[in-house]
């Protein structure tokens, strides 16, 4: 299967945007701490909680805009597949008729 090159370096500049975005927040974040055994505490577990939906809501919103750009890909493919075919076949009736023309 061929790498779509093309459209790689289309989304290169987003791409970069993006990393860099990400970068900037693991490094506002820091290192995370490193404790071999934590006492269980209920309002750590609750904030722990609340970190983790917050997460899970940024992954989603993740997933959704990949499966946006998925959608906009699927629909300029099959579109540039159906102009493909309108040009063979375009290309297909004016050979044909050169070489009528020529023979005749």
């Amino acid at each position: 299967m061929a790498v779509p090159w093309t459209q790689i370096i289309q989304f290169a500049p987003q791409i970069l945007s993006l990393s860099r975005e990400l970068l900037q927040r693991a490094r506002r974040t820091g290192p995370a701490e490193k404790t071999l055994v934590r006492a269980p505490d209920p309002e750590d577990q609750s904030a722990r909680i609340a970190a983790l939906e917050e997460n899970e809501r940024r992954q989603a919103e993740l997933v959704d805009r990949m499966a946006s750009q998925l959608e906009q890909h699927s629909r300029a493919l099959v579109s540039l597949h159906r102009q493909l075919r309108w040009l063979v076949a375009a290309v297909t009736v004016l050979v044909g008729l050169v070489v009528w023309l020529l023979v005749r």
